[in-house]
């Protein structure tokens, strides 16, 4: 055996290290041309997705690179806003999300062309709203449902960024209270904040099972 195996040409020896060091170099070339392909992010929006000022659109061309950026981004600076020029129903409302892949959106709301400047929302889905051929509202969720008590402080949060007030967590507790005895939910909405250069205002949605889903609905400043 060993006279036969001492008989084999050379280049058999060196077969499987020749074959590792392809092996290794493709990986390696896959990594450098290929990784960043895949890591990188969507590329930019074509003119059919976006606005001549890259502000969203909602056509069909329009959400499909929202889904793909999840970074819609809507100016309200100069209202009334035409809804038809974003693709919009002149009378409707238009649900983005969930996702996916389950990922948040990262909503750009610009409301004025001086400081305060809108707000950036991390959000699972919205939903815009028009009415007579202009965009009314904007519904922005956040991910998923709390007890009364961590409803209140999440809005009392969100209160030093969007200037509204959060109802007191008495209130949250009774409308829990409210909706177990009444076997429907039952809405809390604190006032409405400004200091974004738009109106901002919490809006909870309080379940019999105890527990609250917030929204904020941001309207654009009077035109």
């Amino acid at each position: 055996m060993i006279d036969e195996f001492s008989r084999r040409p050379e280049w058999v020896r060196w077969l499987p290290a020749a074959v590792l060091s392809v092996i290794i170099v493709a990986a390696v070339l896959f990594a450098v041309i290929g990784g960043p392909r895949l890591a990188e992010g969507p590329g930019p929006a074509a003119t059919d997705q976006v606005t001549d000022l890259n502000w969203s659109v909602f056509t069909d061309e329009g959400l499909a690179y929202i889904e793909s950026a999840r970074t819609p981004r809507i100016d309200l600076s100069s209202p009334p806003v035409d809804a038809v020029s974003l693709g919009l129903p002149a009378d409707g409302a238009l649900t983005v999300g969930p996702h996916v892949t389950d990922l948040d959106y990262r909503l750009v709301l610009i409301a004025t062309d001086e400081q305060p400047n809108g707000a950036l929302f991390t959000t699972p889905q919205f939903t815009v709203s028009t009415s007579g051929g202009r965009l009314q509202s904007v519904r922005v969720d956040e991910r998923g449902a709390y007890d009364f008590r961590e409803t209140y402080l999440l809005v009392a949060q969100r209160s030093a960024d969007y200037g509204f007030t959060a109802p007191p967590s008495t209130r949250l507790a009774a409308a829990v209270t409210e909706a177990r005895e009444g076997g429907e939910p039952v809405v809390v909405r604190s006032n409405t904040g400004l200091t974004t250069g738009m109106g901002v205002t919490a809006e909870m949605l309080c379940f019999g099972a105890g527990f609250c889903t917030v929204s904020y609905v941001v309207t654009p400043a009077v035109g």
